[in-house]
C-alpha cells in the first residue's frame, strides 16, 4: 500500500494550473536536470511508483562514498504570472526508515549564478513504501527561475519518482515589479546606448534578417519578437577580431539608493561562432564619481566562465546602490573566436539584499602620488612570491622627507606635485634586503594600451658603469611578459619612459620589481605613472 503524507497544506494555493513538469522516468526526462549523481534504474530492486511493478523505471542516487556531496536537481526555467506560486510534488524510497533534508532555492540567470534560499524541507521515508505529498510554496517574490532541490546530506540510497513541479494559483499577490530600464530594440529603440569610441569594436543596432548577410551564424531571430524581422544589439566582428580586442557599449546612468528596492540587470545574449569561448562577454558597472572606477557585475563568478552558445540565453545579476552606468564589454585574445549580439535588457526591482558599488578595476590609472584622499592610488607592495620580511616597502615622499638627501632625488619630477613612490637602502638597511615589488590596482587591459610613467635611480659605492640595479616591469595578463627593463646605477636625474603593453584584453595588475646584484646604498623614485590607451 501506497503512503501519502501530506508534508505541507497551504491555504494560499486554491487550485493546480495545467502548467506541470513532470518526470516517471519511463522516458527521458526533460522537465528536471539531475546531476551525475543521479541514474535512472533499468532493473529494478522494488517496484515503482508509476507503474507499482518490476518493470517500471526511477532514478536512483548512487554516490556510495563516505563524503557525501552536495546533489542537486533542478527544474527547467519557470515563469509565473501576479497571482501564481508553485506546488512540488515528490516520491521517494529509501531502503531503511528515516528522513532527508534538502534545501528548494530560486536561482535566476541561465547560469544559475545568483540564487536566494527559499525552504528547508524535511522529508520522511520509508524502506517499504513509496512516501510522497504535495509541498506547497506559499509566496515567491520572483516571478521568473528556476526551482534547485539541493540534498545537503542522503545517508542511505535513494530513489525518486512521478516527480512534479505545477504552477498553483495562490490569494495573495506579488508586489508589482517596478522596471526602470526596458530595451528590446524594437518596441523601443534605445538611442541612450552609446558604443564608446576609440576602442576595436563597435555596437550596433541591426535586424536578424539582414545580420544572416554578414554572417551565417549570427541569430536568424532576435528574442523580443522571435522571428528575422526583430532587431537586435550586436557586434559584426566575428571575421575581424584582433589579439586584445574590446568593444564597450554603455547606457544612461542610474542611480540607487539604500531607499529604493533592490534592483537587477536581466539580458539575453547569442553567443555565435565555433571558437566563441576565446571571446569574452561581461557587464561592469562603470562609477559616475570617478569613471576609471569599475564593478564586475556580469558573470557574478567570471572565472572559467562558460557562455551558452547558438541559442539566445537568459543572463541576470543583482545590481548595487549607486550612482553607476553600466558597460557591456566585449573582448577577444586571439584573431580566431566568436561574438556576440544582445537583446531584451531590462533593469528591474528583485529580491536580493543590496550592497553598495565596489570598484574590482579599473579602466585605465593614473597616479602622481600628490592626492590628499589616496596618495598611493592603490598601488600595493606585492608580497606573492617573497616573505614581507625579504622586502624593503615603498613610501610616499617627498624631495623634503627623504631620509637619505644624498641619495636624493633633491627634486620632484617636474611634470606634476611635490610627492613621489620612493624606495632606497641606506647604509644601515640590512644586506639581505635588495628587493622591492609592487603592483598597481586591477586594471580593464585591451589592446593599443600604454604604460608612461618617470623614473629616479641614483646610487652610491658602485663602480663604473656597474649596473648594479635592475628595475622590471610585467603585465601577468594573457601571459607573463615584461613591459621594460633597465639594468644601471645613475639614472642622471628624472627620466621619462612611454612603452606599449601587450595586447591583451584581461583584468590584470602591472607589476614594479626593483633588485639589486649586491647590496649597495641606492633610492629609486616613481612618478606620474599613467596605463591608458
Amino acid at each position: 500500500m501506497v503512503t501519502i503524507i501530506a508534508l505541507l497544506v497551504i491555504s494560499l494555493i486554491s487550485a493546480l494550473s495545467s502548467k506541470t513538469f513532470y518526470c516517471d522516468f519511463e522516458k527521458p526526462c526533460e522537465d528536471f536536470v539531475f546531476d551525475s549523481h543521479w541514474t535512472v534504474q533499468k532493473i529494478s530492486s522494488h517496484i515503482d511508483h508509476t507503474y507499482q511493478n518490476l518493470s517500471g523505471h526511477y532514478i536512483t542516487y548512487t554516490n556510495t562514498s563516505v563524503s557525501q556531496p552536495l546533489t542537486i536537481v533542478r527544474t527547467q526555467s519557470i515563469e509565473l504570472g501576479p497571482n501564481e506560486t508553485v506546488c512540488i510534488t515528490p516520491w521517494m524510497w529509501s531502503i531503511k526508515n528515516g528522513e532527508v533534508n534538502f534545501h528548494i532555492n530560486y536561482a535566476q540567470g541561465d547560469d544559475l549564478q545568483s540564487q536566494t534560499p527559499g525552504y528547508q524541507i524535511g522529508f520522511p521515508l520509508s524502506d517499504s513504501n513509496w512516501t510522497g505529498g504535495n509541498i506547497g510554496i506559499p509566496y515567491t517574490l520572483s516571478d521568473h527561475f528556476y526551482l534547485l532541490f539541493k540534498f545537503i546530506s542522503i545517508t542511505s540510497p535513494l530513489d525518486i519518482d512521478d516527480l512534479s513541479v505545477s504552477i498553483c494559483t495562490s490569494s495573495q499577490s506579488r508586489p508589482p515589479t517596478t522596471t526602470v530600464f526596458d530595451c528590446d530594440f524594437d518596441k523601443t529603440l534605445c538611442p541612450e546606448f552609446e558604443s564608446l569610441s576609440n576602442y576595436s569594436y563597435t555596437w550596433s543596432t541591426i535586424e536578424a534578417e539582414e545580420a544572416q548577410n554578414y554572417t551565417a551564424t549570427a541569430p536568424s531571430i532576435d528574442y523580443s519578437i522571435g522571428n528575422k524581422t526583430g532587431h537586435y544589439i550586436w557586434l559584426n566582428n566575428s571575421d575581424s577580431l584582433q589579439f586584445g580586442g574590446v568593444g564597450y557599449l554603455k547606457t544612461p546612468i542610474f542611480r540607487f539608493t539604500q531607499s529604493d528596492p533592490e534592483f537587477c540587470l536581466n539580458f539575453q545574449y547569442y553567443a555565435f561562432e565555433a571558437t566563441v569561448q576565446l571571446s569574452k562577454l561581461s557587464v561592469l558597472a562603470l562609477s559616475e564619481g570617478n569613471e576609471m572606477s569599475v564593478q564586475q557585475v556580469w558573470p557574478i563568478n567570471p572565472i572559467n566562465y562558460i557562455y551558452a552558445t547558438n541559442r539566445w540565453s537568459w543572463a541576470f545579476a543583482p545590481l548595487p546602490l549607486g550612482n553607476f552606468s553600466l558597460l557591456f564589454r566585449m573582448d577577444s585574445q586571439y584573431e580566431v573566436g566568436g561574438s556576440f549580439a544582445i537583446d531584451s535588457i531590462s533593469i528591474s526591482s528583485c529580491d536580493y539584499t543590496p550592497s553598495w558599488f565596489s570598484p574590482t578595476s579599473r579602466l585605465k590609472f593614473t597616479c602622481d602620488f600628490d592626492s590628499s584622499s589616496d596618495s598611493s592610488c592603490g598601488i600595493q607592495n606585492d608580497y606573492t612570491d617573497f616573505s614581507p620580511q625579504s622586502l624593503i616597502n615603498t613610501t610616499i615622499q617627498s624631495p623634503n622627507t627623504i631620509s637619505d638627501r644624498e641619495l636624493g632625488p633633491r627634486q620632484a619630477s617636474g611634470w606634476s606635485g611635490n610627492q613621489f613612490l620612493y624606495w632606497s637602502r641606506s647604509k644601515n638597511t640590512s644586506t639581505n634586503l635588495t628587493t622591492g615589488y609592487f603592483k598597481t590596482p586591477l586594471i580593464e587591459t585591451n589592446r593599443d594600451m600604454c604604460i608612461r610613467f618617470s623614473y629616479f635611480v641614483n646610487s652610491i659605492g658602485v663602480q663604473p658603469n656597474e649596473k648594479n640595479t635592475k628595475i622590471d616591469i610585467a603585465a601577468n595578463g594573457c601571459t607573463v611578459s615584461t613591459v621594460w627593463s633597465n639594468e644601471l646605477d645613475d639614472s642622471f636625474g628624472w627620466q621619462l619612459v612611454e612603452q606599449r603593453l601587450p595586447d591583451c584584453a584581461w583584468t590584470e595588475s602591472i607589476y614594479f620589481r626593483i633588485t639589486q646584484k649586491r647590496p649597495t646604498r641606492v633610492a629609486v623614485a616613481f612618478d606620474d605613472i599613467s596605463i591608458a590607451r
